[in-house]
């Protein structure tokens, strides 16, 4: 099988990213930022992003949105703005930090990676963000880059953790498995949100504690890292169907009215609609693992470049891709033989060892014979397409792309605190069944208002699949 050229697969990526807002009035990005998972970041970029965020901790931005988040809690949870808003936010400290350096962006972390053991992540290093606080001293972080501050809202405070297991450590997270049957079962955005909501992201906050289980919880720069990761499963969910881009309906807390994409975001003058799409208007931030839908067009030359992609260690770096390129390995010069399919993928081969009952209750994806990698979180397997673009506001043809594959392997250098933390990044050397979540607690639920079935729904859907798994033998590789 010929082997399309790195050049002629970023521009069929390219050409089909732009179709996403083609009849959308917003401007396209002039510049795209990346973000990337927090682990995969060179020494340099996060050296950067330490840096910056000890001037917006100096410049007020911390409590400025610590304090809107307060007070706007109640409407922003527990409905359909809360991804809107979330994602809002998050670009809302993106865009005060590029003030300071224009290469500054809030990666995301992907907590399904540190599922079994939370507290053994990396990110929980001093090297990262510092780990638990000390519970003799009012629960203030140890070390990290917030060590040391003095938190002003809602009153002067060090900032706390604490972790909610026993002896320091975190109850278990949700696992690659219970987020991809999440993005393949989720009929509608606002149950994809309350699938989403009510499962990882309350277990990241409740396990993490401290701040992070109070309303001004972005005192926490956790909870950017966080909220750009549900962002990005977020976005994973509007580009795993066409229908799924602009869905957004259902009831907002304290409204009367349907949630409507004309809405105004709670605290900004932005409509929902005008943050709906990644790469127009102001929102100009990609994911370094989601591919915009168009691209995934069961194309077929794609598909077996995605897989020729994932046989390892790859890093391609700014390409050229400008309409001059010429490259003899065009994608009209291959032949169409079959489409690629899921079954060839290594990282759900033990998925596909489950009953068909199973598949067809929490992966039905697995049951198509055409594959769309954005219903699949694959914690950091070698899968993940990164697409990164640099849209030239002149002429559209004269763009930069860059490719990436998750390098597990590129890992930045953590000195000596690497003996006591896990980088989680691939395979588990032991295999282990799958932890039951757990409800959160009764007070989490009252905070938020939200309503108490509704919760326990999305958790018990989690909990049978996970039971499920478990009793038919399913060994995770992640």
């Amino acid at each position: 099988m010929k082997l399309m050229g790195v050049k002629s697969l970023l521009k069929l990526v390219a050409s089909s990213f732009y179709l996403i807002s083609a009849q959308d009035n917003l401007p396209r990005c002039s510049q795209i930022t990346i973000r990337k998972e927090i682990r995969t970041l060179s020494t340099q970029e996060w050296g950067n992003i330490k840096n910056v965020l000890g001037y917006l901790q100096n410049d007020g931005t911390f409590a400025r949105l610590a304090q809107e988040h307060t007070t706007l809690f109640g409407v922003v949870h527990g409905g359909p703005i809360f991804l809107p808003f979330h994602r809002r936010l998050v670009l809302d400290i993106e865009e005060a930090g590029k003030r300071y350096s224009p290469d500054f962006f809030v990666p995301y972390w992907d907590a399904t990676r540190d599922y079994q053991s939370p507290e053994k992540s990396i990110v929980f290093s001093p090297d990262y963000m510092g780990g638990n606080g000390d519970p003799s001293n009012d629960n203030c972080i140890t070390n990290g880059p917030e060590y040391g501050w003095n938190m002003s809202y809602p009153r002067p405070h060090c900032l706390r953790r604490v972790f909610n297991g026993q002896n320091g450590t975190v109850k278990s997270w949700y696992s690659p498995e219970t987020m991809t049957s999440t993005l393949q079962t989720s009929t509608s955005l606002d149950n994809f949100r309350s699938n989403l909501e009510f499962t990882l992201h309350g277990a990241v906050h409740l396990g993490v504690g401290g701040d992070m289980i109070t309303p001004e919880a972005p005192n926490d720069f956790i909870f950017f890292l966080h909220h750009s990761n549900m962002d990005r499963l977020w976005w994973k969910w509007q580009n795993a169907k066409e229908s799924n881009l602009m869905d957004y309906g259902g009831k907002n807390p304290q409204k009367t009215n349907p949630a409507s994409l004309d809405d105004l975001i709670d605290g900004y003058t932005d409509r929902v609609r005008d943050v709906m799409k990644i790469g127009y208007g102001r929102v100009c931030s990609l994911y370094d693992d989601v591919l915009p839908l168009p691209s995934l067009n069961f194309n077929t030359t794609l598909f077996r470049n995605l897989r020729s992609l994932d046989t390892g260690n790859l890093i391609v770096g700014n390409n050229n891709t400008a309409s001059g390129d010429n490259d003899s390995n065009s994608p009209s010069s291959d032949t169409q033989d079959g489409e690629k399919t899921l079954k060839d993928l290594s990282f759900n081969t033990g998925l596909r060892t489950l009953s068909s009952q199973t598949l067809e209750k929490f992966f039905p994806e697995l049951k198509s014979s055409k594959i769309n990698v954005n219903m699949f979180e694959t914690s950091g397997a070698k899968l993940g397409l990164v697409l990164g673009s640099e849209f030239s506001s002149n002429n559209t043809k004269s763009v930069k792309k860059r490719a990436y594959m998750h390098v597990m392997d590129n890992k930045r250098d953590c000195g000596g605190s690497n003996t006591n933390y896990s980088y989680n990044g691939g395979y588990q050397d032991n295999a282990k069944t799958l932890p039951v979540p757990y409800m959160p607690p009764d007070s989490y639920i009252k905070m938020h208002n939200y309503k108490k079935s509704d919760v326990e729904f999305a958790v018990n859907k989690c909990i049978d699949l996970v039971n499920t798994l478990n009793r038919e033998g399913y060994v995770s590789p992640f």
